[in-house]
């Protein structure tokens, strides 16, 4: 008999499953906006992050509404439609893989920065004019205040591959792929601002002039520099509820 572990739900999932408790018990009502975030995650006794997560998942299942500048409100529950076995499964099979979008942008930090510092070394001059192009349309992008510029995922791939280490390059476009699941992009359409779209354009640029001019040290503190800013624009506290 085989006996699988098991699973222990990441704390993003305990908090989502304590508040849809509160929720279903009526501590929280329909239309009703819940505590302040700073207040929430103080009662919780849990970090911002990881709150932040519970409620973003929270909206993606239709229990909550997350109104910028505003605050989360509870939605009103709607009766279940029965739906076919096989409809059913294929939704299970398309549900939102449970990676932590912050746990992404932390491993990037770590493999990132080595893949910069590795590019200021060993990238080519095709590799270099493929990071140029990329930037260039990036840049577009960022003050167009586009989302999810396929040009700011490009610009980050060519880095990892100038790095001339091929299994670095994998983990980077593994991560993300991670960082494009429905929890992450609801994040950063809720809570990275046009602003930091601009303060990206100067940071990717930082990153690129340091592997133009071949200086790994430099590279390396750039890119993590820029990936400390992203995560910290992501916990940054929602307008109006502080």
């Amino acid at each position: 008999m085989s006996i699988k572990p098991i699973a222990t739900a990441r704390l993003y999932q305990r908090i989502a499953g304590e508040i849809v408790r509160l929720i279903d018990a009526g501590t929280f009502k329909p239309g009703q906006r819940l505590p302040a975030e700073r207040e929430l995650a103080q009662s919780l006794k849990v970090s911002r992050s990881s709150l932040r997560e519970a409620l973003s998942t929270l909206e993606l299942q239709g229990r909550l509404s997350i109104k910028v500048g505003a605050g989360a409100f509870v939605k009103p529950m709607v009766a279940p439609m029965v739906t076919p076995l096989r409809q059913r499964a294929r939704a299970t099979a398309q549900a939102p893989r449970e990676i932590s979008p912050f746990d992404v942008l932390r491993a990037r930090r770590l493999v990132e920065g080595e893949a910069a510092a590795l590019a200021a070394r060993n990238a080519t001059a095709a590799h270099i004019a493929a990071m140029q192009s990329a930037f260039k349309r990036l840049t577009t992008d960022m003050r167009a205040n586009r989302m999810q510029s396929a040009a700011d995922r490009e610009f980050h791939l060519c880095i990892a591959r100038a790095s001339g280490n091929t299994a670095l390059a994998l983990v980077i476009e593994r991560l993300w792929e991670e960082g494009e699941q429905p929890l992450n992009a609801r994040i950063e359409e809720l809570f990275v601002t046009a602003g930091r779209k601009r303060d990206n354009v100067a940071e990717h640029q930082a990153v690129l002039e340091a592997i133009r001019g071949r200086d790994a040290a430099a590279a390396r503190r750039a890119m993590r520099s820029h990936l400390v800013n992203a995560e910290r624009q992501r916990l940054g506290l929602l307008r109006g509820s502080a």
